[in-house]
């Protein structure tokens, strides 16, 4: 199995079984392979934990796919983008361990955690206003100023090119995998997932996960056509993409089986279960796979939660673990 897209120059780009294992080769020095873990919750749910990831969530291999390929020229100009923070740490540990120079643009509400996590690596902050669309108001000006080579958190070939590497490394670590679940923000990950996974095991079924709150790419899912929300209102800090992008939406309508949202409450459940029984520490974006097996129709079998990244507010982990028990 195999698919073509389009790149930015319109040339045509093509993700196969050779593409993934030269992508798994390229990151390798930069990142680990993490561990697919059985679950207390269920003996048929599997967790395949980014959080022990570099950077503590996937977002690393998203950064390297792409720094790795950018030209010498490109890089030497230093490089900006957005995020609502597990990208900002990714790309600034990237740029440290390459020497380029990062500037990211993101919300004055962001996470203060990520925020700081990013400084830590050297990365240049241009805050913007808490509006989603302002962030590339605000990269626009910055590219158009500085000259910086802009890249993606999410709606490029080789950001999703990124994250098939996860995608087989599931298949890989646990090959009677059945189900994925995997959590949608703008789609970078799910569908690198699902290609990665369904080129090797065709088969897999693959699941997305939104809140209630930010569910942009469920709406659109369901009518097989692009919705927006006007703004995300949930607790999932990394899951606030208004619109799915124009690379990552067709490969979701292409490869993924179901889109399932989940509410806050069956959120910070997960969270804490997360934490309390699995000794696992997961950010409210991470967990939505988990409250989806918990309150949505996702089957338990054989089943693998992606738990996509692990840099949770304090205060946020205190009101999950201080949650009435249900």
């Amino acid at each position: 199995m195999s698919f073509i897209m389009m790149d930015s120059p319109r040339a045509k780009f093509q993700i196969d079984t050779t593409a993934i294992a030269e992508a798994r080769k390229l990151l390798a020095p930069y990142i680990r392979t993490t561990p697919v873990l059985p679950s207390t919750f269920d003996s048929n749910v599997f967790l395949k934990a980014e959080t022990l990831q570099v950077t503590g969530s996937f977002k690393v291999r998203t950064a390297f796919s792409q720094l790795l390929h950018l030209s010498a020229e490109a890089a030497s100009r230093g490089i900006v983008t957005t995020s609502s923070g597990n990208f900002a740490i990714a790309t600034a540990y990237a740029g440290h361990r390459l020497r380029v120079s990062t500037r990211i643009v993101m919300m004055r509400s962001a996470n203060p955690v990520k925020m700081a996590r990013t400084k830590r690596w050297g990365g240049e902050i241009a805050p913007c206003d808490d509006r989603f669309e302002a962030r590339a108001e605000v990269l626009a000006e910055i590219v158009r100023n500085e000259g910086r080579t802009e890249i993606a958190p999410y709606d490029h070939p080789h950001a999703v090119l990124g994250s098939t590497t996860l995608g087989a490394e599931i298949v890989e670590q646990f090959p009677e995998v059945e189900n994925i679940a995997v959590p949608i923000s703008g789609g970078g990950l799910i569908a690198g997932v699902a290609v990665g996974a369904k080129t090797l095991k065709p088969r897999v079924r693959v699941w997305g996960v939104q809140p209630d709150g930010s569910n942009a790419t469920y709406l659109s899912f369901k009518v097989r056509d692009y919705r927006q929300i006007d703004k995300a209102r949930t607790i999932a800090d990394g899951l606030g993409v208004t619109k799915p992008g124009q690379v990552t939406f067709p490969l979701i309508l292409q490869y993924v089986d179901d889109v399932v949202t989940v509410s806050e409450a069956a959120i910070l459940e997960a969270v804490r279960h997360l934490h309390e029984e699995e000794r696992l520490v997961v950010e409210p974006s991470g967990a939505v796979t988990l409250a989806a097996v918990m309150h949505a129709d996702i089957p338990r079998r054989n089943t693998v939660l992606v738990l996509s990244g692990g840099n949770i507010a304090p205060e946020v982990l205190k009101q999950a673990l201080e949650m009435p028990t249900p």
